[in-house]
């Protein structure tokens, strides 16, 4: 009601100030004072009438409220107003000037023509067609060519501007177009499927940023200008030593180099290694060809005999090509045949420590093997020799010929005759190998240690063979040897894993705080050590870990020889982590320290530290992932003579 009352009143004010400034303002001569004060009086009572407020009082109108303009805001919502209309031109001209915006890819066109089924070892030729398809010239266009790794360029038209096998084409005219010739051929492994890729970038000339576009053809390698062949025997018999040959040949144009022969052997086949196989792994033997040029042929061959008991379809793979930085083996030529092999006259079997193929052995541990024989023919077999030998496979760092097991404890039921790496039985040590008699068999069981880890060498592996020698079938003399499949040992390493808790020092200093033998309520403190020693191989991955008691908690790391050590204190979990312990080193130390407060529950007895303490690692030689544990600690301190005797819990 006040703001509007005074609203009215400033009109009123308004109104008469206007009224007053319309009046004639005369000179009143004395005579007529006394009507000039009746107009006055008069002028007084009507202002009053307009101006007084409901209680009859005045208002103060010496006073006036400033009215502010509101000029600016009329000229703020004309800018605005113009803001708007400019910024929507800006973008209704670039809608219309710039018909291009917003492809991505689409103004440069990539075409790839050449085969899609690859022939390894053929020249190829492959065509790089693009276009600018826009209206507009492209400017910074550039093409790069993505081959697979084996592609060996033999040309390019017109050659690469840059060393990523890319080329620099500068600026494309509207609708124009070219091309990019290449050729090569690719060495790979059959059977692949892989592609060739490029990309383009390029920047229409109505933009300031650049746009990317992608083609991309699937290859299939399904042929080779390598072509080979395998030469089997028709028949085999188990201990008759035959020869597999593999013929390679190049029907190209060019020259394959750096070739190697990979042999995937049949089951029960024994390699008679030679120097010219590099590796032999399981049933594959790997042998360098080197270069074979264009029209050119070249033959390798391995040797062998199957082992006894042994019979039926034997299937041999052959294999031209090359091996990668990674070890893999990538086939530009393959060939597989088959061929029989016939039941022999006498069969062998061995298991040692269970097993019937290859395994890892501690130093140190027992070997138990059991060794069978039976004639299966149909006429007697006289005069037959068997003999159990071990080989070294490979062995570095020392280790004679001779240091492959240990004898000292060797036995067996037969009383063989053992000399060397060796044991003999003939028909002076078992009657029946003088004539056994068709279905006639017979068993023998060994025992003997490996090596401990002082007599042993690091990579050491030795194979464990069993033959036997037939003077003799019915009347017929064939001096025949028969073997059964080898078997492989490979020592792992030595490591050992300690873990113990300690109050003093070997030498008699403290180590822990606190009373001991320890009380209830009261902390104590004691030093953990964790420890790994080891002769041979280079370590992996290695993690040790435990858990800490509910009585214990953790202090402080005290020394760490090599790799991080972590405490959670939310699972109560002590890690221990390294990634490697070298072959040359060999021990490494950590020790932490923890404290123990027992409880009530604790008295009278020895307090527990910590749960089992548990080391994971790689053993990098063999490639096996062994676990070794040590028992939980508690306040019974066996090996520390200080503390001997103090680690029964007494309350105060």
């Amino acid at each position: 009601m006040a703001k509007k009352k005074n609203k009215k009143n400033r009109k009123l004010i308004a109104k008469a100030l206007k009224e007053t400034q319309s009046f004639k303002v005369e000179t009143v001569q004395p005579a007529d004072t006394k009507v000039s004060e009746q107009h006055e009086e008069d002028v007084t009572k009507g202002l009053g009438a307009i101006y007084k407020d409901e209680s009859g009082k005045m208002p103060d109108l010496t006073k006036f409220e400033h009215v502010k303009s509101k000029r600016w805001l009329y000229l703020l919502v004309t800018a605005f107003l113009f803001a708007i209309i400019v910024i929507g031109a800006i973008w209704a001209g670039s809608t219309f000037l710039k018909p291009f915006r917003g492809f991505t890819g689409d103004a440069l066109a990539i075409q790839i023509e050449g085969p899609e089924n690859i022939s390894l070892g053929e020249e190829i030729t492959y065509l790089i067609k693009y276009n600018n398809r826009t209206s507009e010239p492209l400017a910074s266009s550039h093409l790069r060519v993505n081959f697979p790794s084996d592609f060996v360029v033999s040309q390019t038209e017109p050659p690469p501007t840059d060393e990523d096998f890319s080329w620099r084409l500068g600026s494309i005219a509207a609708g124009g177009e070219g091309s990019i010739e290449i050729k090569g051929t690719f060495t790979g492994a059959l059977g692949t499927v892989t592609a060739v890729q490029v990309v383009g970038t390029y920047r229409p000339a109505s933009f300031s940023s650049d746009f990317e576009t992608l083609a991309t053809k699937v290859l299939n390698y399904k042929d080779s200008v390598l072509e080979g062949s395998l030469d089997v025997p028709v028949k085999a018999l188990p201990g008759d030593e035959i020869t597999i040959k593999y013929t390679v040949e190049n029907k190209g144009e060019i020259a394959f180099e750096d070739l190697m022969a990979q042999f995937t052997l049949p089951e029960g086949f024994q390699l008679v290694a030679t120097s010219s196989i590099v590796d032999i792994s399981g049933r594959v033997a790997l042998i360098p060809i080197g270069t074979i040029e264009a029209g050119a042929s070249s033959t390798l061959s391995v040797h062998g005999s199957f082992a006894s008991g042994v019979s039926g379809e034997a299937h041999v793979i052959a294999e031209a090509g090359k091996k990668t930085n990674e070890g893999i083996f990538h086939a530009s030529q393959r060939s597989e045949t088959s061929f029989t092999v016939l039941a022999g006259d006498l069969s062998l079997k061995m298991i040692v420590n269970g097993s019937d193929t290859d395994l890892n052995v501690n130093y140190g541990s027992m070997l138990r093997l059991a060794i069978s024989y039976e004639n299966t023919s149909s006429e007697d077999l006289k005069d037959v020799e068997m003999r159990l030998s071990f080989e070294a496979v490979t062995s570095t760092n020392g280790g004679s010929s001779e240091d492959l097991v240990d004898w000292s404890n060797y036995d067996d039921n037969a009383s063989g005759t053992q000399k060397g790496d060796s044991v003999t039985w003939t028909k002076k040590q078992i009657s029946g190998l003088g004539r056994l008699k068709p279905r006639e068999m017979g068993d023998i069981d060994v025992s003997l240690d490996t090596l401990p880890s002082d007599k042993g060498a690091t990579g050491l592996a030795v194979r464990v063979v069993l033959e036997a020698t037939v003077d003799s079938v019915g009347g017929t003399k064939v001096e025949r040897v028969v073997k059964s499949a080898p078997i492989v040992l490979s020592y792992i390493t030595d490591a050992e894993f300690k873990s113990e808790a300690r109050y003093f020092s070997e030498e008699g200093a403290p180590f822990g705080e606190g009373p001991l033998p320890p009380v209830v309520g009261q902390k104590t403190t004691y030093r953990v050590i964790w420890q790994i020693n080891k002769n041979f191989h280079e370590l992996k991955d290695l993690k040790a870990e435990t858990t800490l008691s509910k009585i214990a908690d953790w202090v402080r790391v005290v020394k760490t020889d090599a790799g991080e050590l972590a405490y959670d204190s939310n699972t109560r979990r002590v890690v221990w982590k390294l990634n490697r312990l070298p072959e040359n080193v060999n021990d490494t130390i950590i020790e932490f320290e923890i404290t123990v407060t027992p409880n009530e529950a604790d008295a009278g007895r020895f307090a527990k530290l910590m749960s089992e303490s548990r080391l994971e690692f790689k053993d990098a030689q063999v490639d096996k992932t062994i676990v070794l544990t040590q028992p939980e600690l508690t306040t019974d301190l066996q090996n520390d003579e200080g503390a001997q005797g103090k680690g029964v819990v007494r309350k105060e």
